[in-house]
């Protein structure tokens, strides 16, 4: 792939008329000196790692408005958010998981002038319960809870610029994401989601639940599904299905015509079945719940070069 770009810079550079002055200033031989920008790079990289640190601080103490700093007024994320919906976002996530705890790995930075690029990966996890139902005896039962966990995994890219010497970040773009919600017996059961990574508009792409290791006497039912990538989020519809005895369901769906990323959805359900101490009546239990998630990248169909010149090519035409 680097050659391709390779390529195509020396072709644009070959329709360009480039003058340049050569300069006898010293000063200016001493500024860009391989040293100087060495020096630089460390520095810059060096504040921005302490900005990532100070961000991952902040978003384990919780604090919305110290996150909010870090981020310039013309903050916009590739999901369209701009800095208020992003920070309501992120006080919405600290309300429904008020226990959440990040961890952030750098994976790469990049300095290119007052520009930076940084490749990250950040995990997340959460307690959580929720309600279950049961029918014990013929009479239901619905004030039980069952404990459940959450984790996540987002692979993402921050662009910074820096402005009177401060970093800020100006953009992200999430690569991929992965979360899972599982409660009671979902915990203990492998399961997972299978969607593509990117997908374009208006196509179809199937979404695969895969289930190992059902329980005994129990029913799964599961919902697949896709939801725009949009805040506030829309609550899913969803439709139950029985999962075979394989264990495998799946769904095609229809990537959305706005060039929006999305999200399959996977609701499973566990209900164990059993007969109760007088086997005279036969006791249902929703034992397990689980909701797993995968970030589709939605691309928009894109013509940024000329069709015809670059059959000539192929063909070996002369140009």
């Amino acid at each position: 792939m680097k050659n391709f770009f390779i390529i195509f810079a020396l072709i644009l550079l070959t329709q360009i008329n480039v003058s340049a002055n050569t300069s006898q200033n010293n000063d200016i031989f001493e500024t860009y000196s391989v040293n100087n920008i060495f020096n630089q790079h460390k520095s810059d990289k060096a504040q921005i790692r302490s900005l990532l640190s100070n961000l991952n601080k902040y978003s384990n103490s919780h604090d919305a408005d110290k996150i909010k700093e870090f981020y310039s007024k013309e903050y916009q994320s590739y999901d369209g958010f701009d800095l208020d919906a992003f920070v309501a976002a992120i006080k919405e996530t600290f309300k429904t998981y008020p226990d959440i705890q990040y961890k952030s790995k750098i994976k790469s930075i990049n300095v290119m002038n007052n520009w930076a690029s940084v490749e990250l990966t950040d995990t997340s996890i959460s307690k959580k319960q929720a309600l279950t139902q049961a029918i014990v005896n013929n009479k239901p039962v619905t004030d039980k809870k069952i404990e459940g966990i959450m984790e996540s995994v987002c692979n993402y890219v921050i662009y910074l610029k820096k402005t009177g010497g401060r970093w800020q970040i100006y953009a992200d773009n999430i690569i991929s994401e992965s979360t899972s919600i599982k409660y009671g017996l979902a915990q203990d059961i492998k399961m997972d989601i299978v969607s593509p990574l990117v997908a374009k508009e208006g196509e179809e792409y199937c979404i695969s639940l895969n289930i190992k290791e059902k329980p005994k006497d129990s029913i799964l039912l599961a919902s697949l599904s896709r939801e725009e990538i949009k805040y506030p989020p829309k609550t899913p519809l969803e439709s139950f299905r029985k999962v075979p005895t394989t264990g495998m369901l799946e769904r095609i769906v229809q990537a959305n015509k706005n060039g929006i990323n999305e999200y399959s959805l996977a609701s499973v359900g566990i209900t164990e079945i059993s007969l109760n101490e007088e086997k005279t009546a036969i006791n249902y239990e929703m034992s397990g719940i689980a909701f797993l998630m995968k970030r589709v990248n939605v691309y928009a169909a894109k013509n940024a070069f000329d069709r015809e010149y670059v059959d000539k090519i192929l063909k070996k035409e002369e140009l």
